[in-house]
């Protein structure tokens, strides 16, 4: 249905940047969560700046909501449009360029992230964001969600990588935003007010990402053990710990849905790797003089070992899981885990990033998911950990700030910033916000 503000939209931008068709609205106005439905009222298509800058205007004047939208893989609602909001997707401004006095490349927040890999790839470089979402997610909700991944051990995340963004906020002012010299005391770094803000504060719009050295070596190695303690005592230790690119697990739950037979309570794949080969073969040397039962994988039982990682989020999917993003404190995730464990043996699923105390609850019930939520959340208290490690918060988890104590002053200083900087609610209303 035509209304009055998609022919305002039509009339600024042409009918090739403006969609409503019921197919468009169902696409765009939603994100990887399930749980709301979507009810926009027009998906636009800005191909550069000035196209921004005048949807953003628009909403100002008319007083429209806008729900910035990119690779829409977020598991919280972040990009969902329930009442009637404008869709911005960005999927359009994908342009990259190289800079190779700098070995930098600069793209637009559109681009999908395996796509700017590739590009720097061609160029021998790395750009270490690594994510089971990577083939549809773009780089502008990396940035929003501060997206971090498989390989944060070694890497960190997406922000660590950043040298410059552009951004623009709900005035329709683009910004640009930078922090190239390490040593820079020229007040706070104001980047960071827009890492994690998941498109409340301000629509990424260009980003400029530092690249790192290739590995020219990489070896894998498989654990099975009971205890998650031993991993991080040994494997986790200094001399280990910094050529380890990513150290992955999952439970017994999860090998049996992957078609295993459990040998151990826990399945651990660690991938190493170093531009010395002499380094990993200390390494592996390290390990064999503690006594520790690794298997060394070639090049094939590897990529089978990643796809059974990558397969999980897929096949708990299909079961209808609900997933529960989170981390815990190393020294407490063993014990967290046997408690996690016990509250319904069948019906929880735990893998993760066991390098950072990141793991992903997945529980599949047909009666007992609320309770099991609210009993999962307790632990997570008890333990003193976060209650979402890398997924952020969108519409789905607003619920943490008066359930945490010790987030509710972080609340208030983000409701602060968002009444100065987005005076009348325009940009994303419903994240982080009632």
């Amino acid at each position: 249905m035509m209304t009055e503000i998609i022919k305002k939209l039509i009339n600024l931008l042409g009918e090739k940047k403006v969609k409503f068709s019921k197919d468009y609205l169902e696409k765009y106005g939603i994100d990887w969560y399930k749980e709301i439905k979507p009810d926009p009222t027009a998906i636009v298509f800005p191909y550069n700046e000035n196209d921004l800058q005048e949807i953003v205007l628009f909403a100002e004047k008319e007083d429209q909501k806008l729900v910035i939208s990119g690779g829409r893989t977020g598991l919280c609602g972040g990009a969902t449009a329930a009442n009637k909001e404008i869709v911005v997707s960005l999927e359009k401004m994908n342009d990259m360029n190289w800079i190779p006095k700098k070995n930098q490349v600069v793209c637009q927040a559109g681009a999908i992230t395996d796509n700017v890999k590739n590009f720097v790839a061609e160029h021998d470089r790395l750009l270490p964001i690594s994510l089971a979402s990577s083939s549809s997610s773009s780089i502008g909700g990396n940035v929003a969600t501060n997206a971090a991944g498989s390989k944060f051990i070694k890497y960190g995340s997406t922000k660590d990588h950043i040298a410059k963004i552009k951004v623009m906020l709900a005035n329709g002012e683009m910004l640009t935003l930078k922090k190239e010299i390490k040593k820079d005391a020229t007040g706070p770094n104001l980047m960071e007010l827009f890492f994690g803000s998941e498109g409340v504060l301000g629509i990424i719009y260009e980003v400029t990402f530092n690249t790192c050295e290739q590995p020219k070596y990489i070896e894998n190695i498989l654990i099975r053990t009971s205890e998650l303690n031993f991993i991080r005592q040994h494997i986790l230790a200094p001399e280990v710990k910094n050529i380890i690119s990513s150290i992955e697990y999952w439970d017994e739950n999860c090998q049996k849905l992957l078609g295993d037979s459990p040998e151990s309570t826990y399945f651990v794949v660690v991938e190493l790797s170093s531009s010395s080969k002499d380094e990993i073969d200390l390494c592996l040397e390290t390990l064999a003089e503690k006594n520790i039962n690794i298997a060394l994988l070639n090049s094939k039982q590897s990529d089978e070992v990643w796809a059974k990682r990558e397969d999980l989020p897929v096949n708990l999917a299909s079961k209808g899981a609900y997933k529960m993003d989170i981390s815990v404190p190393l020294e407490t995730l063993e014990n967290f885990l046997d408690e996690i464990k016990k509250l319904s043996p069948n019906e929880m699923f735990s893998f993760g990033h066991l390098g950072d105390g990141n793991i992903h609850i997945n529980i599949v019930s047909e009666s007992n998911k609320g309770k099991l939520i609210d009993e999962v959340y307790g632990l997570l208290k008890i333990h003193h950990g976060s209650p979402s490690a890398e997924h952020g918060i969108g519409q789905r988890k607003k619920e943490i700030w008066t359930k945490f104590e010790g987030y509710q002053d972080k609340y208030k200083l983000l409701q602060t910033l968002k009444k100065s900087m987005d005076p009348k609610n325009i940009l994303s209303p419903k994240v982080f916000f009632e």
